[in-house]
């Protein structure tokens, strides 16, 4: 079982490098299964076809996502602390997979399989935080006089958003201070100072 799920992950791991680099529609199956190490048939055993790798590629964009984390988050007394785990969460995803989400949105636009599969991810991810940011807010944790969808805006624009803009910009090697815990840490106190409530 080990040896199947460490086949499927590199699979997908080619697959992310090749839709990064050459978008959706110009990668081949037998470019996924090359770079892979695998024969086409192994990838087809596996994910049936390319739309079944973009899936499996989704999900597991999916499972590292904020908002999914946080539906899925039991309740917590420290709302700082879960919220900063979220925020490593998200930026580690952006590292991770940046340059394959960036253009697989643009593909989408023109590419109809690659918008019908990754076309929920950010709008779902956006609710499941914003709900928790209204839960918390309800709470009385969080501020309560602003929009709990800005609020999860301004959460991944200090987040994932940020490890991403950057990389649009051509500095995908600069954001060293993100890489680090200190760093995350850093850009998570400027979205904590503007979004926990003053119970002074």
């Amino acid at each position: 079982m080990a040896r199947t799920q460490d086949t499927a992950e590199r699979i997908l791991d080619a697959a992310s490098e090749l839709f990064a680099t050459y978008g959706y529609a110009s990668t081949t199956t037998r470019a996924i299964a090359e770079r892979a190490g695998v024969n086409e048939v192994t990838l087809f055993r596996r994910f049936e076809n390319k739309i079944g790798v973009l899936r499996a590629l989704g999900e597991r964009m999916a499972r590292r996502q904020a908002g999914r984390a946080a539906a899925a988050a039991p309740p917590s007394g420290d709302v700082q602390s879960t919220l900063l785990g979220f925020a490593r969460m998200e930026i580690a995803g952006a590292l991770e997979d940046g340059g394959m989400a960036m253009r697989l949105a643009f593909d989408a636009a023109s590419v109809p399989e690659v918008a019908e599969v990754l076309g929920a991810g950010v709008p779902e991810n956006l609710a499941g935080l914003a709900e928790y940011m209204a839960e918390q807010q309800r709470a009385g944790e969080l501020r309560d006089d602003v929009d709990p969808r800005v609020m999860a805006e301004a959460f991944f624009g200090l987040t994932s958003s940020y490890v991403m803009y950057r990389q649009v910009m051509g500095a995908a090697d600069v954001p060293a201070d993100v890489q680090t815990d200190a760093g995350i840490e850093q850009l998570f106190d400027i979205f904590w100072s503007g979004a926990s409530a003053d119970k002074e």
